[in-house]
């Protein structure tokens, strides 16, 4: 599996985040067998909460295989955080955002270091973790690849034994090092032998064996069961990409009769279905989770408008909360200004720089790092500190995040995975850029409108302020527009109603020809 996707990704070398566990060893070891220890790159990420035993543990592992790795302390970005970002949007944060925090920066830092060589990020999940949600969603689930995600903890450890991992490190309690004396069992309720029987006999039944109850299957009692089980459907969102409102309507073409499904694209005369189904989905996804309200992010020009004004007709006003994460100068550019949407729509709004973060984040990876990453790969690196944020204040506040992409830009691969394509629900997700006016008036939202786009200037995912000009294709948010409007016109026949998740893909405009360019590669 390893070696196929590395293939597939055109990859040069595995990044893998090793804490001094059992998954990230064996994770690292599986890596060196597929791969060869030249191609593997381990990070030990350390925070103040980190036990010593495990970080030397991590390193004397490291160099037992043979294998290239970095120790990146986040203790300084983390102390940045909780001293000047922290208090500036959500004061009263507690030890699960906090630790939450941490696990979203060492994913943004293994991509980075990805990027920077070509590489791949290799996940540490086991199937026992994701299917209790026990990680971190856009944290330590984000990866390119998860080679333990159908290996429970019980074959994780006699897969350990077998690729010869310390038995020190075998023998550790789990611990999502959250605080002081954490672990996995005593948060889970049980003991990872009965957490395995358990969701053994949920999700990996034998098909021929005669049905039996979970609990008289497993000898485990009825209440432990229930509360796994209801674990598992809660945490569901967590396995799942954020939910997006469907393009399909009913329609009745002309000379016919009845309803016939077809998908809902253009116009005025569609704009009120779009706005209403994206309302009744923000809607349905707070109550289902029982949340106090959405973030969103208004840094994203017209699509924050839009994205804001749909929550506020869902959830009015008073629960729909702004937030605006600048990193250089030139993000003030963005139009319209963040501060004229919260004031448009009667939203609270908090603004704070994240630079001294991204600043002790650049210090602390290695020197080669960042004078390899070029400036998509740091905008990138921007994007994914900046949902470490936003989901800090969803954690501390209860609630969750509004995604801002449209849908030609995901259909394009014109997002930052794990950045700002990270969210709970996505109200944009069937709209195509072209459509997005059409939707803002019909909210009666002045920032739905396309201003003068004549001179425009772009600012890219790094922030920087460039003019537009059909050759700048790689972080671009906003190419030609007429262009644009051609391009999503005619995609629409070649899609389906589902949309595209996760591309890698961008493309560039030269003499009238589209090019559509790997960002792994290069490869036209």
């Amino acid at each position: 599996m390893i070696r196929e996707r590395a293939d597939a990704l055109d990859a040069e070398t595995a990044v893998v985040c090793l804490s001094g566990g059992v998954d990230s060893a064996t994770t690292a070891a599986l890596a060196v067998k597929a791969l060869g220890a030249s191609s593997v790159t381990a990070l030990i990420m350390p925070t103040d909460t980190t036990d010593e035993r495990h970080t030397n543990d991590a390193r004397s592992f490291a160099e037992s295989l043979g294998v290239d790795y970095a120790t990146v302390s986040l203790k300084p970005a983390v102390d940045v955080f909780k001293r000047y970002v922290a208090p500036r949007i959500a004061a009263d944060g507690d030890a699960v955002a906090a630790g939450n925090l941490a696990a979203r920066l060492r994913m943004a830092c293994a991509h980075l270091v990805a990027d920077a060589s070509d590489g791949m990020v290799v996940g540490t999940s086991n199937r026992t973790e994701r299917l209790l949600g026990y990680f971190t969603k856009y944290g330590d689930d984000a990866a390119d690849l998860h080679p333990l995600g159908e290996y429970d903890k019980t074959a994780v450890r006699a897969l350990a034994t077998a690729l010869d991992v310390p038995t020190e490190i075998i023998s550790r309690p789990p611990t999502a090092g959250f605080w002081a004396g954490q672990t996995d069992e005593s948060e889970l309720g049980a003991s990872y032998a009965t957490l395995d029987r358990v969701l053994g006999a949920l999700v990996g039944p034998d098909p021929d064996a005669r049905p039996l109850p979970i609990d008289e299957a497993t000898g485990v009692d009825s209440e432990t069961v229930a509360r796994l089980l209801d674990r598992v459907q809660q945490t569901a969102h967590k396995r799942q990409l954020p939910p997006e409102p469907s393009r399909e309507v009913a329609d009745s073409p002309t000379g016919t009769s009845g309803d016939t499904a077809c998908p809902l694209v253009g116009g005025d005369r569609r704009a009120s279905k779009t706005a209403a189904r994206a309302s009744d989905l923000i809607r349905s996804q707070v109550d289902a989770a029982d949340g106090d309200g959405v973030i969103v992010d208004l840094g994203a020009g017209r699509e924050s408008g839009i994205a804001a004004a749909i929550a506020v007709e869902a959830l009015g006003a008073s629960r729909v909360r702004g937030l605006h994460l600048p990193c250089h100068k030139a993000a003030g550019l963005t139009a319209p200004a963040p501060e004229s949407i919260a004031d448009d729509l009667g939203i609270s709004m908090d603004r704070v720089t994240i630079r001294p973060l991204v600043t002790e984040l650049e210090a602390a990876l290695p020197t080669r790092t960042t004078e390899r990453a070029g400036a998509t790969e740091l905008g990138e690196f921007v994007s994914r500190i900046r949902t470490a944020c936003r989901y800090y204040v969803a954690n501390a506040d209860d609630r969750l995040v509004v995604g801002t992409t449209n849908r030609t830009d995901a259909l394009l691969g014109r997002v930052t995975r794990y950045g700002d394509a990270a969210a709970d629900v996505r109200p944009l997700g069937a709209t195509y850029a072209s459509e997005l006016s059409a939707v803002g008036r019909e909210l009666g939202c002045s920032v739905g409108s396309p201003s003068d786009r004549s001179g425009r200037r772009d600012r890219d995912r790094s922030g920087a302020s460039t003019p537009v000009t059909a050759e700048r294709y790689r972080g671009s948010r906003e190419p030609n527009y007429s262009m644009k409007s051609w391009f999503v016109s005619s995609i629409r026949t070649l899609v389906s109603s589902e949309p595209a998740t996760q591309s890698t893909q961008t493309g560039r405009l030269s003499g009238g020809v589209l090019f559509v360019t790997s960002r792994r590669n290069g490869t036209v």
